[in-house]
């Protein structure tokens, strides 16, 4: 999700904020993933969506749908799958840093797929 918060007479500045990502990614792997998405809907053409002025994790799926809001995947292994799917993102990585990351993070996935929230947490913590 992308946050532009402004002030409507334009008077002051503009924000950018993606409220998708948190301290432990990588911001450059997340600036270049909106980038790419960025540019493949101005190439396309592609419709910008109706401002959303209300937090959609408080909407229902019907209405998250009728706004055409997916939700975000709720795992690694989810979220490995929607990137094996996006050759925009592919693309934009390049085939041998899509293969690499590909690779860590579904090797990642195995070791912990299976583990509980406050194992997982102390494992990232031990690690990182």
């Amino acid at each position: 999700a992308v946050r532009v918060p402004s002030n409507p007479d334009g008077e002051s500045p503009t924000n950018f904020e993606l409220k998708t990502v948190d301290a432990s990614s990588n911001p450059y792997l997340a600036l270049g993933a909106v980038i790419a998405a960025g540019l493949d809907g101005i190439l396309n053409s592609l419709e910008l969506g109706e401002a959303v002025a209300v937090d959609p994790g408080h909407l229902t799926e019907l209405e998250r749908s009728q706004r055409g809001i997916e939700l975000l995947p709720t795992t690694l292994g989810e979220a490995i799958g929607n990137l094996s799917g996006d050759q925009i993102l592919l693309d934009a990585l390049g085939v041998e840093l899509a293969q690499a990351y590909l690779a860590v993070r579904k090797a990642e996935w195995e070791a912990m797929k299976d583990f509980e929230l406050e194992e997982e947490v102390e494992l990232l913590l031990e690690r990182y």
